[in-house]
């Protein structure tokens, strides 16, 4: 126990040391950022000390985006500083600043580097299930980046699940489902969650939600029933009438739906 502790002391002595070299030579240079050595190495170097390994890596990497001069193009440094976040979460992976950094720096750069972070947060998902956070980044990360409803909402539903995990994020897995062509599975889903909710201003917008979707459900029905009659999927909406709906049901705001066959969705309109 005394050699544990008195290797630390002298790890942090040596790297205190270092980092204000460091600093110094960084504010002289031309702030770039080398890559660091392998995780894997550096976990049989550092033995018990990954974690605080774990948080060199973060450190480093935030001392050296904090220092980069506006208007420089990302992807001139992004490669190593992307490679120092993925060091820390696979050295340090309970260390949760380092995904709030990732989310802050990395997804906005491109498709390439959002899907990057995805990855990093798979590290932190396994080493904390119950955070509903990196779900929720790496849903939105699939929805607003990747473009990837499917996965966006299947993501966003297990930050739901999580301990902590706000219904409204269920709500929008619901939405997005929905808009993916999957208006079943979000209408199941709206209906777990106005089981478990007790706030009646919630409620109240789940039942309204779950009454669009049981009115797209009874078109995609219809849809169904006309594809077996006939072979084929109506070229229209409108073709469901009279034969097999008297009328299209009528949706209210914000919610529409868009047919482009074979696909139905129930999405809401841009205001």
């Amino acid at each position: 126990m005394i050699l544990r502790t008195l290797s630390f002391v002298i790890l942090l002595a040596v790297y205190g040391a270092v980092f204000s070299q460091q600093e110094i030579l960084f504010r002289e240079s031309s702030q770039q950022l080398a890559y660091p050595s392998p995780p894997e190495i550096q976990k049989a170097a550092l033995g018990y000390l990954k974690q605080l390994g774990g948080e060199m890596q973060f450190i480093k990497a935030g001392v050296f985006y904090g220092g980069v001069k506006a208007g420089r193009d990302p992807l001139e440094y992004i490669g190593p500083f992307a490679q120092h976040l993925a060091a820390a979460a696979i050295l340090n992976p309970e260390f949760t600043d380092t995904y709030y950094l990732c989310q802050a720096t990395l997804p906005q750069i491109n498709n390439k580097y959002a899907t990057f972070a995805n990855k990093i947060y798979a590290l932190g998902m396994q080493a904390l299930p119950n955070n509903f956070v990196l779900p929720f980044f790496t849903g939105f990360n699939y929805f607003y980046y990747l473009k990837d409803r499917r996965h966006a909402a299947e993501l966003l539903k297990t930050a739901a699940e999580k301990p902590d995990g706000p219904l409204w994020v269920g709500h929008l897995a619901a939405i997005l489902e929905a808009e993916d062509g999957d208006i079943y599975g979000g209408l199941v889903w709206l209906k777990v969650m106005l089981a478990g909710e007790k706030n009646k201003a919630a409620k109240k917008r789940y039942r309204h939600s779950i009454a669009m979707f049981t009115r797209a459900v009874t078109i995609q029905k219809s849809i169904n029933i006309y594809k077996k009659r006939y072979g084929t999927y109506p070229p229209t909406l409108s073709d469901l009438i009279p034969d097999i709906l008297p009328t299209l049901p009528k949706f209210d705001p914000p919610f529409q739906i868009k047919w482009i066959a074979p696909k139905l969705s129930l999405v809401r309109a841009k205001r």
